[in-house]
């Protein structure tokens, strides 16, 4: 699911700027980058927790394997293997982003082909 929700999101990247290059580089940023930033260590956890929660690459939260306990003192943290949001909705926030994007390149090509 999370790579056939990727594969369309490419998709309409490729279909809105109809340059490949542009549509490979722009979906790579899009959802790996903050995936990267969020589970290196490299930003802070809030802003690593926001990143997870807003961008496509909440998709990756399919993969989750650590539930949050609230009785457990734990380190829950995208560095950690732990994601914000539930793998359900995780994978919703990349499908809203894929579906969006494809609603903008079928607009954009009924306009320019019409």
């Amino acid at each position: 699911m999370l790579l056939a929700a990727a594969a369309v999101l490419a998709l309409a990247l490729g279909a809105l700027f109809r340059r490949s290059a542009a549509a490979v580089v722009t979906a790579m940023v899009v959802i790996v980058l903050p995936y990267g930033l969020a589970t290196t260590s490299v930003l802070p956890v809030g802003v690593a927790q926001w990143l997870l929660r807003l961008t496509p690459a909440a998709g990756f939260a399919i993969q989750q394997s650590i539930p949050e306990y609230p009785h457990v003192m734990n380190n829950y943290a995208p560095s950690a293997g732990y994601y914000p949001l539930a793998p359900w909705a995780g994978l919703a926030v990349l499908c809203g982003f894929a579906a969006l994007a494809l609603g903008l390149a079928v607009l954009r090509m009924r306009r320019s082909d019409a």
